[in-house]
């Protein structure tokens, strides 16, 4: 009995309650975006069933056993790393307005970097260092004019996949101390 105990205390005092969570969401948005890179004739439908399947399994993911409650900075980590998304999101939206689709997506794609980081509250150090590397990918796509999208698009979405499956099946208990 008291190894049982100690497995229960050791899940249930995971740093970031939230990580498997935010695993299964770039999964499904990952996936999605990959997806959409491949068909791009269903790109549309793609994406849109890629964040809502992230998004009802990140909300599914309460099911899974619990890894301990969600803190107040858990939360604020959260919903503020979407306020931020959504005004930098408008902010590229209309700053590059006549700049092309490629140069558009891209500043997109680096807003979504920029959130991730300080997502790292609610999830870790792991999207917070997904987030660097996203919008490292980003910049470069905006720089490197003569290579492809869809090379930064594979790459974006590889890199969401790739975090969130470490992040929902070995959810790590990384810290930044």
């Amino acid at each position: 009995m008291p190894q049982v105990y100690m497995v229960l205390s050791a899940v249930v005092d995971h740093p970031y309650p939230l990580i498997r969570g935010g695993g299964l969401f770039l999964v499904g948005v990952g996936a999605g975006f990959l997806l959409s890179w491949i068909f791009r004739t269903y790109w549309l439908q793609f994406l849109i069933g890629g964040f809502a399947a992230g998004f009802v399994g990140s909300g599914l993911s309460a099911l899974l056993p619990s890894l301990g409650s969600p803190s107040f900075a858990h939360i604020a980590g959260l919903v503020g790393s979407f306020v931020l998304e959504a005004g930098l999101i408008y902010l590229a939206i209309t700053r590059t307005k006549g700049a092309g689709d490629r140069t558009v997506l891209l500043w997109i794609l680096f807003v979504v970097g920029v959130h991730f980081v300080p997502m790292g509250l609610a999830h870790g150090p792991l999207i917070t260092i997904l987030g660097l590397l996203t919008m490292a990918n980003a910049a470069a796509g905006l720089r490197l004019r003569s290579a492809p999208l869809p090379v930064f698009g594979v790459i974006d979405a590889l890199l969401k996949l790739g975090f969130g499956a470490v992040m929902l099946f070995a959810y790590p208990a990384l810290t930044f101390a």
